[in-house]
């Protein structure tokens, strides 16, 4: 991360690795429970890319049950528009 100038953004660079922890320790409680096949980052979440994935999935790995830790963690191919498309499929049927 930048913060321009070409200088490090380290209070960005911190508050990418705090959030990720958080989602990486709620996915791996979520895998406890229900051992899905795969995670689906999507929404606006999705447009920071591999940053977040592979900050999530690091953590993932570190809390998750032996079991579960290699659940793969991808982005949705949507992106931000997943949302809209389910609520058309919804309403379409």
């Amino acid at each position: 991360m930048r913060c321009g100038k070409g200088r490090r953004c380290t209070a960005g660079i911190a508050a990418v690795e705090q959030s990720m922890k958080l989602l990486g320790k709620a996915m791996a409680a979520v895998a406890c429970v229900m051992d899905p096949e795969v995670f689906v980052v999507g929404g606006g979440l999705s447009k920071a890319g591999s940053i977040i994935i592979d900050t999530a999935a690091k953590y993932y790995k570190e809390y998750a049950f032996h079991a579960s830790r290699e659940t793969e963690i991808k982005l949705a191919t949507l992106g931000n528009s997943a949302g809209m498309y389910g609520g058309v499929k919804m309403v379409i049927g």
